[in-house]
C-alpha cells in the first residue's frame, strides 16, 4: 500500500518549523524511534535550507516540493523498511562534483549540511536537470548509514 505525503511550500525559512513537525510525525509514524526521527528531521531540515540558500539565493518566494514515501520492505535495500524523500526545486544548479561538505578541520560555520545529511541517510542523491533540481534521500530501519550514494 502506497502510504505518502506531498508538501509544496514556499522557500520561506518560517515554514521549516511546519514542514520539520510533519516530517518528524510521519517519519515515527512509519516506525523510527524518537533519536532517529530527530535526526533524519535535522537531514531534511539541511537539505531544505541548501536549496534556499544556493538553489534560490536565499529568496523566500520559490516553489519547494518535498514527497515523503514510505519504503516496504520489497522496494528497499536488503529487504528492510525505511522511508523516502525527494525535494525539488526549480533555482540554480549546483556541480554535483562539488557538492560535498567544507573539510572537517576548518572550524568556521557552516559549509556541514551535506556532511550531516550523509552521515544520517543510509543515501542521498542530487540529480540536476535544466528545469531545476532534486534531491533524493533515504534511510533504512535498522541500518547503518553509508556515505551517501
Amino acid at each position: 500500500m502506497d502510504y505518502s505525503l506531498k508538501l509544496e511550500l514556499s522557500s520561506h525559512p518560517q515554514l521549516m518549523g511546519v514542514v520539520r513537525s510533519a516530517v518528524e510525525r510521519f517519519v515515527s509514524d512509519v516506525g523510527f524511534d524518537q533519536a532517529d526521527a530527530r535526526a533524519i528531521v535535522l537531514a531534511l531540515d539541511e537539505a531544505l535550507t541548501n536549496v534556499i540558500r544556493h538553489a534560490y539565493d536565499n529568496r523566500y518566494d520559490r516553489p519547494i516540493a518535498v514527497t515523503l514515501r514510505r519504503l516496504e520492505p520489497a522496494n528497499a535495500v536488503n529487504g528492510a523498511s525505511g522511508i523516502e524523500f525527494i525535494v525539488e526545486d526549480h533555482g540554480m544548479s549546483a556541480d554535483p562534483a562539488k557538492l560535498r561538505g567544507r573539510p572537517l578541520e576548518e572550524v568556521r560555520p557552516g559549509g556541514l549540511g551535506v556532511h550531516l545529511i550523509c552521515e544520517i541517510m543510509d543515501s542521498f542523491r542530487y540529480e540536476p536537470s535544466a528545469t531545476g533540481n532534486k534531491m533524493i534521500l533515504r534511510k533504512l530501519r535498522g541500518q547503518k548509514p553509508s556515505t551517501g550514494g
